[in-house]
């Protein structure tokens, strides 16, 4: 891709994203616009990471979801090496918990993917840690409130993998792993394994336990 020549105040924006029309969209709106512009674009994080060191962007928007990997797993990567970046996450379901993850981690926004182009326009330019810029209307949901083993358990249970499977997997009895797929058939209030993939699914998480 070649980069355009921009003004010298043009803020400078890295779209690290999976979607190609998506990203397409994003950098012909960014280019299209007076005082931003679209310096790159990535399909992935090594992709993006490689990107945003050699491009030194101003602006990233990372997706969340990329492939099989966890955007925001690259959040502190970023930051160490482009301390000045600001970084705003897009999910495909945006959700309370995420966006405290995400703010946790120093992104600067976090929306939903199906946001206006001029909504996310204007979180480009003024978003920051300090003063983020989050999807409206953000929800918890039964899985917010999962402890990390649980999230464990039902992470695999959605990647198809039996009681003993995730047993052996994270080093727990079957008996515990049991016990953990009760609760999350309480916490789902699902009558049976199958039925707890498919709430969890329907609540927005993936076979990678992300949301």
């Amino acid at each position: 891709m070649t980069v355009p020549a921009a003004p010298d105040h043009a803020c400078r924006v890295l779209v690290v994203d999976d979607h190609r029309v998506f990203s397409d969209l994003l950098a012909f709106t960014l280019d299209a616009t007076a005082d931003t512009v679209c310096v790159g674009t990535a399909a992935s994080l090594d992709e993006g990471l490689r990107k945003a060191d050699a491009l030194a962007p101003d602006v990233i928007v990372l997706d969340v979801s990329i492939g099989d990997d966890d955007g925001l797993t690259v959040l502190p990567i970023l930051h160490r090496r482009l301390p000045r970046a600001r970084i705003i996450v897009l999910t495909a379901h945006p959700r309370a918990a995420g966006a405290e993850r995400a703010l946790a981690a120093g992104a600067a926004g976090y929306l939903a993917k199906d946001t206006r182009l001029g909504d996310l326009i204007a979180a480009i330019r003024t978003a920051t840690p300090h003063r983020p810029t989050l999807a409206q209307g953000l929800t918890r949901t039964p899985l917010d409130d999962l402890t990390p083993r649980e999230r464990d358990v039902l992470t695999l249970l959605c990647n198809g993998s039996r009681p003993a499977d995730i047993a052996r997997a994270l080093g727990l009895s079957t008996h515990t792993v049991r016990d953990h797929v009760k609760t999350l058939r309480a916490v789902l209030r699902a009558g049976s394994q199958l039925e707890v993939v498919a709430r969890a699914r329907a609540l927005g998480m993936d076979d990678g336990g992300r949301r």
